[in-house]
């Protein structure tokens, strides 16, 4: 084995004890019982489903298994097939919960390793193809992913698209095997986000084009222009073989406009240099002197206040752009940077002091099929990758001195350290062991339409209708914002996610009889001392294996819209 080989297996050994370090310990190792990160339980229902689904023989992309009977397009939603499937073995073995798990600490590791490699094909050196691999690997935008998104934080695609360029640019691989490896890693990436594959187009034609116009007129240009037409063939073939999807995307179902406004996701231009809790810094900042007013006025979720570069970092990319920005070699990295930096800030700038109205680049494509659903926020991704790689440049051949790079390197990577030893690291899941016993097979027959309370987001629902292997179908279901559209005007839909005895009980009765459902599945948990809130119901529940069942016969709406037995 070549000395070269030997150092990218010891970097992707040194990503994976850190990440182990990082978001395993702090559960103590519990990856069967508890979640690492966001309590994702719609993704942890998507590990289960992909395989059980193609076991079965049913169609994957639809499913008829939540929001009977009319069910739901798993393509408008974040389904996570790629993960899924290549997780499946894990998940038959042992279950959704330890896949996930294990995506959660590899996904940072393989992200790095990738960026790893490209930054040792662009140095040649190992040290700073590390630094780079680690500070896109753990970057900020990684790990307020990994609070709230899946389909997010699986992005070792993106530097192994760019590595393999180089490779095909060089002459180190032919055009067969570029094509075949970007087609693949394309699809992969599909699988994983829509809209992370659709920025990803977008902004690696964008950096090849460049490429193109940055290049010396000759050699290096045609290289290029061989390149981007063997890309722009892997381009055209993905797309013919994700045709059955393309189908289920745009014909099943097409949701129209922005599903979340793309001028409220933004990247806020201080969070590139200001910490959130995500970061122990701001943690530590926040337990201090607690949340400052204007950061409060940033904008989007928590974990999409992910911009997090840190000062050290934008320290070396200042002493990066000083040294090497008359260097032509780079001119491609330091444009990119710039691109996908605006395009983070969303179609109009947004600052906590109020300014007037100032449109920015963006603008232009918040109408655009696919592009129209993209959040600018997440393009820091990108961000990420530049930084990284700009980084490793400034390592590999920098005119500092060696101990000045050192307390650059350690610096940026105290800076980035993540806060994951609080709790809102981790969940311990509740499972009555209801949904994984024989009872579940004595009182509910195979196939029997069943609500479980809560429904919707704050419900566990997804995940054990997982747990018990699709034993029944669900009403109900929780698998993101988009809902069909025969619930989102039902009054049930609000009252469902709550407990009975503060909601609208006769649309609950109602709806209940409109889906046919057979059984209502209440865990003791989340029950008071009494079943009273659910009298209306008209039956005594089964209490067993951490639930209290409530079985139902067919049903008609009794006076004052309660149901009765018959």
């Amino acid at each position: 084995m070549t000395h070269p080989r030997r150092e990218k297996w010891l970097a992707l050994a040194i990503y994976v004890l850190a990440a182990t370090v990082l978001l395993a310990l702090p559960t103590r190792l519990h990856l069967h019982n508890t979640i690492i990160g966001s309590p994702g339980f719609l993704f942890l229902w998507m590990y289960a489903w992909w395989p059980w689904a193609i076991l079965h023989g049913l169609n994957p992309l639809y499913t008829h298994q939540i929001w009977v009977p009319g069910g739901q397009n798993l393509l408008w939603v974040t389904s996570i097939p790629s993960v899924s499937i290549v997780m499946a073995p894990v998940t038959l073995l042992f279950g959704p919960l330890v896949s996930y798990n294990l995506v959660v600490v590899l996904a940072p590791a393989i992200g790095a390793w990738s960026a790893y490699l490209l930054g040792r094909e662009m140095t040649g050196k190992f040290l700073p193809a590390l630094f780079g691999g680690w500070v896109f690997g753990f970057s900020g935008y990684e790990f307020g992913h990994l609070l709230g998104e899946v389909n997010m934080f699986v992005t070792f695609a993106i530097p192994l698209l760019v590595w393999i360029y180089m490779l095909h640019w060089k002459g180190k691989i032919g055009r067969r095997w570029y094509i075949l490896l970007v087609t693949v890693l394309l699809v992969f990436q599909f699988g994983v986000s829509t809209e992370v594959f659709a920025t990803l187009l977008l902004f690696g034609l964008l950096t090849i084009v460049a490429a193109v116009a940055f290049a010396p007129a000759g050699d290096q240009r045609r290289r290029h222009l061989a390149a981007l037409r063997a890309t722009m063939a892997a381009i055209l073939l993905t797309i013919v073989l994700l045709a059955p999807c393309w189908y289920y995307v745009f014909f099943v179902h097409y949701v129209h406009g922005a599903i979340l406004k793309p001028n409220v996701i933004v990247a806020d231009p201080f969070n590139y240099l200001i910490p959130t809790p995500i970061n122990w810094l701001g943690h530590l900042a926040q337990s201090w002197i607690g949340p400052a007013h204007w950061l409060t006025r940033w904008q989007g979720r928590s974990y999409e206040q992910d911009a997090y570069l840190g000062l050290p970092l934008l320290g070396i990319v200042l002493l990066f752009l000083r040294e090497f920005i008359h260097q032509k070699s780079i001119h491609v990295l330091i444009f990119m940077l710039a691109v996908v930096f605006v395009a983070s800030l969303g179609p109009r700038l947004h600052l906590p002091v109020h300014i007037p109205w100032v449109p920015l680049p963006w603008k232009a494509f918040v109408h655009l099929p696919l592009l129209d659903k993209a959040l600018p926020a997440r393009f820091s991704l990108y961000v990420s990758l530049a930084a990284a790689m700009i980084g490793a440049w400034w390592m590999a051949w920098s005119k500092q001195g060696r101990w000045a790079k050192v307390a650059w390197a350690a610096a940026t990577i105290v800076f980035m350290l993540p806060c994951t030893w609080t709790h809102s690291w981790r969940y311990r899941v509740p499972n009555p062991g209801f949904f994984t016993s024989p009872a579940l097979d004595r009182y509910i027959p195979q196939g029997t339409t069943v609500l479980i309370f809560p429904d919707g987001f704050k419900g566990r629902a997804m995940y054990w209708q997982a747990e018990s292997n699709f034993r029944f179908a669900m009403a109900g279901g929780y698998i993101g914002t988009q809902v069909p559209r025969g619930y989102a005007t039902s009054a049930a839909q609000g009252a469902l996610t709550i407990v009975p005895a503060y909601a609208n009980q006769q649309a609950i009765a109602q709806f209940l009889l409109r889906h046919y459902v057979g059984a209502v599945i209440v865990p003791v948990a989340d029950c008071p001392t009494t079943a009273a809130p659910y009298a209306f119901l008209h039956t005594q529940p089964i209490i067993t294996g951490g639930v209290r069942l409530y079985l139902l016969r067919r049903v008609k709406p009794a006076a004052g819209g309660l149901m009765s037995h018959h």
